[in-house]
């Protein structure tokens, strides 16, 4: 097997080879609203040691559909993307042209249970949910060295990247945006899954103005709940809730203070917590404390300062959920100041990851 890919790696995964197609192939079309069955098909279900480990996500659709023969249905192109341990290629259906994403993920780079547990409970959430606001996941084929994740192709940038290049929006933008993400994220919530790593990286935006459409992507780190409390202490520094950051048990109420966060930088340019080292910055996070005094929010009106306030609460059991803020009538988008905002010239010199 050749060497994990990721951002530092000299060579791509390598592509699967050249097979003749079928006669009858059934890909899946640009009307679709699900994955298509593929022949050859073959269930595989995750293994006693990870059955065990994750008993808690145990469902109906435990079992994954996995395909092979990958360039039996789709011609791939060029590299447009490339994380830690996967690379992305654009490609296309050979029957119906359908363009297409497809994440080429390493089994080299998923030897141990854990990590091979965690990609296969990525999948089978992805191929669970079905939003508009949400990378949608079509199929999966299986060579002998990869994965390949065939998804749904979003011509566009990152979310803060876009609006960096834009310079200058409106709160009403920013409504926009929030109202998509928390639409995104309340239908996972109802769904009993929490995303557990918000952050601009996982939101693409495409679009422009009041067509620009938000998709929530990387389910790496999300998982199923129920009643019991999820315990691990997963995310991203700026955006974790200050429960992770203490050992504590949480729910999904770490994604609402995920948005909070997202939320407070749409509007002024910069984060709510920022720090010289990951220690004074985990205590600003875990006293709550941030202010509304630089002369960026000026301009901003009170609603939105108020939903912020909601989310950005140290107890879980007072934070706003999904759910309430979608009713909210700022994310409604009713009233909604049109000032434009300098937000965006402001992220160009503020550190977002």
């Amino acid at each position: 097997m050749g060497a994990c890919a990721g951002k530092t790696a000299e060579k791509a995964p390598p592509k699967p080879a050249e097979t003749k197609p079928p006669e009858n192939p059934k890909p899946p079309t640009p009307e679709a609203d699900k994955p298509q069955e593929q022949p050859k098909a073959v269930e595989t279900a995750p293994s006693p040691q990870a059955e065990e480990a994750n008993a808690e996500e145990k469902t109906d659709e435990d079992a994954i559909s996995i395909s092979t023969g990958l360039e039996e249905f789709y011609e791939l192109g060029e590299e447009i993307g490339r994380g830690g341990f996967s690379v992305v290629f654009e490609a296309k259906h050979k029957e119906n042209g359908m363009k297409v994403a497809v994440k080429c993920v390493q089994l080299a780079c998923q030897a141990d249970d854990e990590a091979m547990t965690a990609l296969k409970r990525e999948i089978r959430i992805m191929k669970k949910v079905n939003h508009p606001n949400i990378l949608k996941l079509y199929e999966v084929f299986v060579e002998e060295e990869s994965f390949y994740l065939v998804m749904e192709l979003v011509p566009g940038k990152e979310l803060f990247e876009r609006i960096i290049d834009r310079g200058q929006y409106s709160e009403r933008h920013a409504s926009n945006i929030i109202r998509q993400i928390v639409s995104a994220v309340d239908y996972l919530h109802s769904n009993g899954i929490a995303h557990r790593d918000l952050k601009p990286e996982n939101l693409l935006s495409s679009g422009d103005d009041e067509n620009e459409v938000i998709k929530i992507i990387d389910f790496g780190l999300s998982k199923k709940f129920g009643d019991e409390q999820l315990v691990t202490s997963v995310g991203s520094p700026g955006y974790v809730a200050p429960e992770v950051l203490t050992a504590e048990s949480y729910d999904k109420s770490v994604d609402m203070w995920s948005v909070g966060v997202i939320l407070y930088i749409l509007l002024c340019g910069f984060p709510p917590f920022f720090a010289d080292t990951s220690t004074e910055l985990f205590k600003k996070i875990i006293e709550v404390k941030y202010d509304f005094d630089d002369p960026a929010w000026d301009d901003v009106s009170e609603a939105p300062k108020e939903i912020i306030r909601k989310l950005l609460v140290k107890d879980p059991k007072e934070r706003i959920t999904a759910h309430d803020l979608a009713e909210h009538p700022w994310v409604k988008g009713i009233g909604v100041a049109e000032k434009q905002l300098g937000a965006g010239t402001k992220m160009k010199t503020s550190n977002l990851k």
